[in-house]
């Protein structure tokens, strides 16, 4: 009899316990009531550049805004080339980039999607330090170092050219190399200019080696202008769109934290090896640019640029700009 009031008295001893403390349930385990700390993170692979601008990205991941989020991340670096065919095959489930460096391979079949603006700012167009070339107006017949054709820099170079009454397609020859090896060609004197991102710009300029024409942080037209943007593996998005919501609400955030931390992030993006150069030239640059990262600026950006970019020739005569835009946005649920 003492043997089972004994048990009696676990029994409800352990069921207080569990009251007050709160066993884990089968459904829990099961992962259909737990917490998001509790659930098994997904993975994801995110491509980056190595620039200085995708400094939303790197803050995403170094201060934990993707697992906030739910997701495990494996960070992806390669060139304009390759993180598109990776986009293409899936092995990058999405990256960052420039609206503009995106929406020719959209146009050409990439099944890929914006889902928000990033931040303003990024590109220089440079010429050496005893060069002639004052603007735009001056490079009617030039050649234009880009790090692709179709890229980022080339397209922002093309609109400057169009605005000057320059075809862009006749009135100047562009030439291809790396990132790190455009400030070379400068030199060498193998180009007359050349479109690039920083940090390679800014070095550029900070070592006297190099001058500005054009500075798309700082400069007209396109100072207020956002430049990067999130952009998506379509295929995920269709089977799963919650993923790609976690994945652009942390880089949403990611920007919004380096809006107030320009420093920090500076030193991270040398500490961790993200971008070359030193800190004080990623803090000097990201002072330039605004991060305040929009959805709807993204649509409207996208509206505005296909538009822009089939005028200029980038895209094709026959293409609809209007469908384009509408194809290649995507407003995903839960991304405010």
């Amino acid at each position: 009899m003492k043997k089972f009031r004994r048990i009696i008295s676990l029994t409800l001893m352990t069921a207080v316990i569990c009251t007050f403390s709160g066993c884990k349930s089968a459904s829990t385990k099961s992962g259909e009531s737990a917490t998001p700390t509790e659930k098994t993170l997904k993975h994801v692979n995110i491509g980056y550049f190595g620039n200085t601008c995708e400094a939303a990205v790197f803050a995403a991941y170094e201060k934990g805004f993707f697992k906030e989020e739910g997701l495990d991340v494996t960070m992806v670096k390669g060139d304009a080339n390759t993180l598109k065919d990776s986009l293409a095959t899936g092995k990058v489930d999405a990256t960052d980039g420039l609206f503009i460096q995106w929406m020719k391979p959209i146009e050409s079949g990439l099944n890929i999607k914006y889902t928000a603006a990033i931040h303003t700012g990024c590109i220089q167009v440079l010429v050496s330090k005893n060069s002639n070339i004052k603007s735009f107006k001056d490079l009617k017949g030039k050649k234009i170092g880009v790090p692709a054709i179709g890229g980022g820099p080339m397209v922002l170079a093309s609109r400057l050219l169009t605005d000057q009454g320059i075809d862009s397609q006749k009135g100047v020859e562009w030439k291809v190399y790396p990132n790190s090896e455009l400030p070379i060609a400068l030199d060498k004197g193998e180009v007359d200019v050349i479109a690039v991102a920083d940090p390679f710009a800014q070095i550029q300029v900070n070592s006297g080696k190099a001058k500005a024409i054009y500075n798309s942080a700082t400069d007209e037209p396109f100072k207020s202008e956002y430049c990067c943007a999130t952009v998506i593996n379509g295929k995920l998005i269709e089977k799963d769109p919650e993923t790609a919501a976690a994945i652009t609400r942390a880089e949403l955030k990611g920007s919004k934290w380096v809006s107030k931390n320009i420093k920090e992030i500076a030193q991270i993006e040398i500490d961790k090896k993200y971008v070359p150069g030193d800190a004080a030239t990623n803090e000097q640059v990201l002072n330039t640019y605004n991060f305040n990262p929009s959805v709807d600026e993204a649509q409207k950006a996208v509206k505005q640029l296909a538009k822009e970019m089939k005028n200029i020739g980038i895209l094709n005569k026959d293409t609809d700009s209007d469908s384009l835009a509408k194809t290649s946005f995507v407003k995903l649920k839960g991304v405010n």
